[in-house]
């Protein structure tokens, strides 16, 4: 397997950074961050014009039939932004769908959210295991009803549809249910990292509609599917860190030179560095593995704690290297930071996810 992006790849990420770059600066970000999290016009044209939720989606669907290497790209460039869109939810939620769906849920399911018409959820950002689920499933009047709650949900505020997993007798099944649907309520809860909001959806005898064309294993290998993506995007988050870091010691003057001569400050970033490098060697194996399911199960683990420990490490030291500029409000480090913190425990800590390399390579 080459570990090397090809030409149209690194073609494609410079492409995004220069449109994010020009079209959600931070201060666009810090606007939406401080109303609702979602920057409607953004997404509107990052779903129009670059058509990134469907970039790993087969043709026959409407995507554009990439792989997951592309998607992951397209996290790292987000996740190094910034971007307040529901991204990873609605990508999350379309993973789920093309898993478990059959082809005519997979049709009607996935227009409204490649077009960008409907924002997705997958309401399993707190799971950590796949076979519990907090939402039970039951026939009722020859229909299927969820009840149950599910939290937290990344930009469910916002959402048109939620696929969510439930218990269905003794096996965990995907379901489809609408944000209008009677006995669905949606709250909006504080989040740390304003730049991605998060709700608690409460179910009660929702109709939902089971995705059961796939098979028992389909909600962790979303998941899996979903540690790889955010690994992606947490390296972004690293990378823009230490660029952060570098151009500060750069310019930042003591004692008549720049602090980046200084000895602890030169440790600091060459230590981000060297975690970056191992940590998009990961991420790149990752999603280069991710159509291998055998290789996904030990990869994706691998790469979220690594990811993970790598973003709050280098938001902590990039925060160090600024010194006291870099605690106030009017900088941009603490929103990395929160990001870094509370993306680290989507879908469990690295502590979790160490464990769960362990047990499946049957260390």
């Amino acid at each position: 397997m080459d570990f090397r992006y090809s030409t149209e790849q690194d073609d494609f990420r410079a492409s995004l950074r220069g449109f994010l770059r020009d079209h959600a600066p931070a201060a666009r970000v810090r606007e939406v961050a401080a109303r609702d999290g979602h920057d409607q016009r953004l997404w509107q044209r990052l779903c129009g014009e670059l058509e990134l939720p469907g970039l790993h989606v087969p043709p026959e669907y409407g995507g554009a039939g990439a792989t997951l290497v592309e998607t992951a790209i397209a996290f790292g460039e987000l996740g190094r932004a910034l971007s307040p869109v529901p991204f990873a939810a609605t990508t999350f939620a379309i993973e789920a769908i093309l898993r478990a769906g059959d082809e005519e849920q997979r049709k009607s399911l996935l227009a409204g959210l490649l077009s960008g018409e409907q924002i997705g959820a997958f309401a399993a950002s707190g799971t950590h295991d796949a076979s519990k689920a907090s939402v039970r499933a039951e026939r009722c009047d020859d229909r299927t009803v969820l009840t149950g709650e599910c939290t937290p949900v990344l930009h469910g505020h916002v959402a048109d549809l939620f696929v969510v997993p439930a218990v269905s007798g003794d096996d965990v099944v995907l379901h489809a249910v609408a944000a209008d649907a009677p006995g669905v309520n949606v709250i909006r809860l504080p989040s740390f990292d304003i730049t991605r909001p998060v709700a608690r959806l409460q179910l009660n005898r929702a109709p939902a509609e089971a995705l059961t064309a796939g098979s028992p294993g389909d909600t962790e290998q979303v998941l899996d599917t979903a540690r790889v993506l955010l690994a992606a995007e947490m390296l972004g988050g690293a990378e823009a860190c230490l660029q952060l870091a570098v151009e500060y010691a750069r310019s930042r003057r003591q004692f008549g030179r720049a602090i980046g001569s200084f000895q602890a400050v030169k440790h600091a970033c060459a230590e981000m560095m060297i975690e970056i490098d191992a940590t998009r060697a990961t991420v790149m194996f990752a999603a280069m593995s991710a159509a291998d399911g055998r290789a996904l199960e030990i990869a994706a683990p691998l790469a979220k704690a690594q990811a993970a420990d790598t973003f709050v490490l280098c938001a902590g030291s990039a925060i160090q290297v600024h010194g006291g500029i870099a605690f106030t409000w009017e900088h941009d480090l603490h929103l990395y930071f929160r990001r870094a913190k509370t993306t680290e425990a989507l879908f469990g800590s690295s502590a979790h996810h160490r464990a769960l390399l362990a047990d499946r390579a049957g260390l």
